[in-house]
């Protein structure tokens, strides 16, 4: 008797590898998941560890990691050319992670670099923006610009967040727990509401989200990067930087250009220490040149 779907000596033809499978079938990470959950950590946070976990468990056949696996697997990172802020990052996992299973694991803090950001200029921003024919998208990425949001602060707000007649923006549980009140521009205002007006009523999980993509679902960073991919380049940009760059580095740098001060700007980006604020400052040379002509001349 023949199978369908079998080969010539009868045997079935199918791939039973779980890597294949969409939802995560590793037992390791879904209780490494509920463990974050119970312990009140961000979504954003929860998908930034799983990520990280899920490399390091792929480093290795073997279904236990001891401490010197994990001190091992830092440093390799540390010595690699990754940045420092994605080592730190899996840092961070790693120490939740062990600690889930109430291990004790020391890793060293890599000291980020104070290097100037990339950022786009605003031809390129205006580019981008008249590259979008979609609305939605386009309401995504203005509101996401003016407002200077994260993409996890975008892919979280709800309708509740957003008061269009006093023109705020509600930040809630943002990096680190954080939440603030942002100020929304005219111009912002008015695209968020065109797209509103056209937007179809959805709730998801019981929750009005502002934005969701075509399929009902919340959306996910990736998701957003690879939009803004899409429309950089649509529009010939060949600059470095995505749309992390692109809603926080680039209105950031383009304020200090106009002249901005650097504690309005670090209440607008919502950072804890001036210090990274100040990276911003040494991001228009025209006009630290123009000052050094002026109040460096000796002759």
């Amino acid at each position: 008797m023949s199978l369908p779907g079998c080969d010539s000596v009868g045997k079935i033809r199918t791939r039973w590898d779980r890597s294949q499978t969409k939802f995560d079938a590793n037992p390791i990470l879904k209780r490494f998941a509920r463990w974050m959950t119970d312990r009140g950590y961000s979504d954003a946070s929860i998908d930034d560890y799983l990520k990280a976990i899920r490399l390091y468990l792929q480093t290795s056949e073997n279904t236990t990691h001891s401490i010197e696996d994990a001190k091992k697997y830092h440093s390799k990172m540390a010595a690699s050319n990754l940045a420092r802020a994605t080592v730190n990052i899996r840092r961070a996992a790693l120490i939740a992670f062990y600690k889930s299973q109430d291990i004790k694991l020391r890793l060293p803090y890599l000291k980020p670099n104070n290097q100037v950001p990339y950022f786009f200029d605003e031809n390129d921003v205006l580019t981008i923006f008249n590259s979008c024919s979609n609305l939605k998208h386009y309401a995504m990425l203005n509101l996401m610009f003016h407002c200077m949001l994260r993409v996890s602060d975008l892919c979280n707000l709800e309708d509740r967040d957003v008061d269009l007649k006093n023109f705020t923006l509600r930040i809630r549980n943002g990096k680190g727990g954080k939440s603030a009140l942002l100020p929304i521009s005219t111009e912002c205002a008015q695209v968020l509401r065109s797209y509103l007006q056209v937007r179809p009523p959805l709730e998801i999980d019981g929750r009005q989200y502002v934005f969701y993509t075509d399929w009902g679902q919340k959306w996910s960073r990736r998701s957003v990067e690879q939009i803004f991919q899409y429309l950089k380049e649509r529009s010939g940009i060949t600059k470095p930087g995505g749309v992390h760059v692109f809603g926080r580095h680039t209105p950031a740098s383009i304020m200090v250009k106009n002249g901005c001060d650097v504690y309005s700007l670090q209440q607008l980006m919502r950072h804890s220490s001036i210090k990274t604020t100040a990276r911003y400052l040494h991001t228009d040379i025209a006009a630290l040149r123009e000052k050094q002509s002026k109040f460096l001349d000796i002759y």
